[in-house]
């Protein structure tokens, strides 16, 4: 009989000790979780900055034509990207890469020149979050008169 009361109160000793560690180890877990997805966000906007650079010398090696580009309040895209790779831990992600471009301001110069301003949306596609927002950059660019060719003002 009294074997019976031992087993019994190991078991409940085990249950207390089962119950008052599980609070121990999910927090930790989530907390890992929060830094891989903050890590991540880091990533993609690393890559995000990538991709405008990559975007930019489109733009300077006149890739991107005069016509794809924009006029004021017009939307022209999505143009896609070979895909990115972003680095998590021991990972690597693959992302697929789209970018839209905006016409956001035009302007003539007074050598008869032509400005505009253009704003880059880098879409990356998984996305982290559905709120998330594409990430956003303007470049302004100029077309001659005589030339057909472009440059970007940085």
């Amino acid at each position: 009989m009294k074997r019976t009361f031992l087993l019994l109160e190991v078991l409940i000793a085990l249950a207390l000790v089962a119950l008052c560690a599980i609070p121990l180890i999910v927090k930790p877990l989530r907390a890992y979780r929060e830094e891989l997805k903050t890590l991540e966000t880091a990533e993609r906007e690393r890559l995000s900055d990538w991709t405008f650079s990559e975007i930019k010398e489109q733009l300077i090696a006149n890739q991107i034509s005069w016509e794809k580009l924009p006029k004021l309040h017009e939307t022209k895209g999505p143009f896609s990207l070979e895909p990115g790779k972003i680095h998590l831990l021991d990972k690597e992600k693959q992302i697929e890469r789209s970018f839209t471009l905006y016409g956001q301001g035009e302007k003539d110069g007074e050598s008869g020149e032509l400005y505009r301003m253009i704003y880059v949306h880098v879409h990356f596609n998984p996305v982290v979050s559905k709120k998330q927002k594409p990430y956003t950059y303007r470049v302004a660019v100029q077309r001659k008169e005589k030339k057909e060719q472009f440059s970007p003002n940085v």
